[in-house]
């Protein structure tokens, strides 16, 4: 009986042992959460991270430097910067929408403020209703409220009643208002005075920056008669992210959370928000959370169709009645849906503007079985820019050279996953138009090299140009 007894022990010894590495071997392979207060905290770092919400300041404290959280925009950070430290010098920034204005706006100072310097950054709001008043008021209030030696409770705000606030502000004291959307204001004089207010501040040398933020293609949509403004304002305009750059904020962002993704998911991520920063972080976000319900040990490609889903179920209807009216046809054989789709994956610039040739490529390589010319396809082009069909493409350049462009830079990924849930894009066509990147290149060059001639071939749009350093 002792030497069965010893030989049960060591049969059940052996098993704890196997259970024990198998455990073992798996923890080094997932570090995802083992309680639901790990899996609560892990979900809460999932929102904050990959919130589509602007980056904070407090986003900056929590989770690292803004270079690591935001990269690709150093040259703009330290543009902005020199005019923040210049006491002449104001900001206009500009660009489509989706592309971080307002993360950048709210976090390009905070490496430079320190304890015994800090910046007073104050960030309003711009409302359609506004007038010059009502929106300087909300400014000083807000100013005051980071500290700032002034008053702000007065009934009606002038352009002389804010300089001779700000002149109450320390002379070697950094101060920042960040006026958003400011392609909302549409009372003109408010504009004008606004305007005005930026000259007086210039001549006068007050060390109080204001950073003009809107949703334009150029100066003259926000500022009428900018020339004016020349000497005092340092213009920033941002442009779609190139693909090294969208996938550092993946990286960096899955590093900081410890839940790996795939190659498949990451690429297929980075190429359907083609260079807008909003959409990486939108569908990261939901194809992270999918990852963790489904007690995955990394985001993969099921996690990503997920996270479409998701958003055409929640945010699609937004996009959905404009694609409905830029399509709506009586003739059976028209072809707007695929012109649509066509553009969304022609081979684009850092602006967002792509040729009518790139249209014509990408339709044949969608549709092999026939051949559209280039006149058929620049009549469509044509539609889509009209008050008809809802101003779906805007038209940019000069006759014989003519660029276009999505109206709003949000539909364009929209589309791309609309042709996905309804199959127009399938699994064979889906697969070569988005895992393209499998392998791991050496450096950047190189990827943006390849990259972009895959896209080229394929018919795609891969924002590429390298942001300057």
């Amino acid at each position: 009986m002792p030497c069965c007894n010893t030989g049960v022990a060591k049969f059940v010894f052996d098993i704890i042992v196997m259970v024990t590495c198998i455990q073992a071997e798996f923890e080094m392979h997932f570090n995802g959460p083992r309680t639901s207060i790990d899996r609560d905290q892990l979900e809460k770092d999932i929102e904050r991270l990959f919130s589509a919400a602007p980056l904070s300041p407090d986003s900056i404290r929590d989770y690292g430097l803004r270079e690591k959280l935001y990269p690709g925009r150093a040259s703009e950070v330290r543009q902005m910067m020199r005019a923040v430290r210049d006491p002449s010098k104001h900001i206009l920034i500009y660009g489509e929408r989706g592309l971080g204005k307002t993360s950048l706006c709210n976090t390009f100072w905070q490496n430079s403020s320190t304890v015994q310097n800090p910046i007073l950054a104050a960030r309003i709001q711009v409302y359609p209703a506004d007038d010059f008043s009502s929106l300087w008021s909300r400014a000083l209030a807000e100013l005051k409220a980071t500290g700032a030696q002034i008053a702000s409770d007065f009934g009606l705000v002038t352009p002389d009643i804010i300089r001779r606030e700000f002149l109450k502000l320390r002379k070697n004291q950094l101060s920042v208002i960040i006026v958003d959307e400011f392609d909302l204001l549409r009372d003109e004089l408010a504009r004008e005075l606004t305007v005005n207010l930026l000259k007086t501040l210039h001549d006068s040398r007050i060390n109080v920056t204001v950073i003009l933020v809107g949703v334009a293609e150029n100066i003259e949509e926000l500022i009428k008669n900018h020339q004016s403004l020349r000497r005092a304002l340092s213009l920033v305009k941002l442009e779609r992210m190139n693909i090294i750059d969208l996938n550092e904020i993946l990286e960096s962002r899955f590093r900081l959370i410890s839940l790996p993704i795939s190659d498949e998911a990451r690429s297929e991520i980075v190429s359907i928000a083609c260079g807008l920063p909003y959409y990486v972080q939108t569908l990261a976000r939901s194809a992270a959370h999918n990852a963790l319900e489904r007690r995955r040990t990394e985001v993969v490609g099921e996690d990503v169709d997920a996270a479409m889903e998701d958003f055409l179920v929640e945010s699609g209807q937004s996009f959905a009645d404009d694609y409905e009216i830029a399509t709506t046809s009586g003739q059976r054989s028209n072809i707007y849906h695929e012109i649509i789709l066509a553009s969304a994956l022609a081979p684009g610039a850092a602006d967002g503007t792509f040729e009518p040739s790139g249209v014509v490529n990408a339709l044949n390589f969608l549709v092999p079985t026939c051949t559209y010319h280039y006149s058929r396809v620049q009549q469509y082009l044509t539609q889509l820019i009209s008050e008809k069909r809802g101003k779906f493409l805007s038209r940019h350049g000069v006759k014989g050279a003519y660029r276009y462009r999505f109206s709003d830079a949000l539909m364009q990924p929209f589309v791309i996953m609309r042709s996905i849930r309804n199959t127009m894009i399938d699994k064979r066509l889906r697969h070569r138009l988005f895992c393209f990147e499998k392998e791991k290149f050496r450096d950047a060059g190189d990827r943006i090299g390849r990259a972009e001639s895959k896209a080229v071939q394929l018919g795609m749009i891969v924002p590429t140009a390298m942001s300057a350093d």
